[in-house]
């Protein structure tokens, strides 16, 4: 059964995508498009390599529990056009909506979790913070409403009612459910290349506390992970039955979720 999905759990998977600092492959001084996104969403494994802003948030979805609240591509135009079809497009922003950026919307998106009457505050994967065209990472950014490249907006089919600066949009009642969905209630797994020894981040300071607090060590959390971090996650893999083998220096998937860190941004 897919989970009924509100804004905020996307909003608060996204987030913390853009605490932990996700960046793309950099090989031999080159970003290349490679990412965990694509090979993690289904359907989206043969677009590794290439612009990844759509597939973040088809991620997203994924992560939630039902990827089919947002069109399944990773093509911005087509987004565009699905949203129009499905009659789920507006020219106003609204918590959870999928801006789409360019002439015809056909260039970037993003993930609106706040807006103003002048700004909208967007989670943006394959893009940066450094004002470059070519995006590396998952940030949080902020953009003009009344940019000439913000074009509209796509609003994913939840299962509550948007909020929404949109005087005329109307609620589609068959999608509305009492289930908000759960899948958001501990930070996801940030894959075996986060635990990098000297990464600073809010997660790892999150990640330690619940070490120490589960007795798997007996040191001082910091926001940087050091080798007694990754000792304590040592600890916590014997704790938990060992799954998959020895410890490889570095915790799964399966016993960082069974640790429950709660999203810390």
């Amino acid at each position: 059964m897919v989970a009924a999905i509100v804004p905020q759990t996307l909003i608060e998977l996204g987030k913390q995508e853009a605490a932990i600092k996700y960046q793309e492959d950099f090989t031999s001084g080159t970003w290349t498009n490679l990412n965990k996104y694509a090979k993690e969403t289904p359907g989206m494994a043969q677009y590794d390599g290439q612009s990844w802003c759509v597939i973040g948030l088809l991620w997203l979805a994924y992560r939630a529990g039902d990827i089919t609240i947002m069109p399944q591509t990773p093509a911005c135009d087509v987004a565009v056009t699905t949203y129009q079809s499905w009659g789920r497009w507006s020219w106003y922003p609204a918590v959870g909506s999928q801006v789409m950026l360019g002439s015809s919307g056909q260039d970037h998106t993003g993930l609106v979790w706040k807006y103003d009457a002048a700004k909208i505050y967007t989670i943006e994967f394959n893009t940066n913070n450094t004002g470059s065209a070519n995006g590396d990472g998952v940030y949080l950014r902020e953009r003009n409403r009344s940019d000439a490249n913000v074009y509209g907006y796509g609003y994913p089919k939840y299962a509550s009612p948007m909020v929404t600066a949109d005087p005329s949009w109307v609620d589609d009642n068959s999608l509305i459910k009492t289930s908000s969905g759960t899948a958001a209630a501990f930070a996801p797994y940030p894959g075996q290349d986060w635990f990098r020894v000297g990464r600073t981040s809010p997660l790892a300071l999150a990640a330690a506390k619940r070490l120490v607090a589960v007795g798997a060590g007996s040191y001082t959390p910091t926001a940087d992970i050091g080798s007694a971090d990754l000792t304590a996650w040592g600890n916590w893999h014997a704790t938990q039955g060992s799954p998959g083998g020895a410890y490889p220096g570095y915790p799964g998937e399966q016993i960082w979720r069974a640790l429950q860190i709660p999203h810390s941004h």
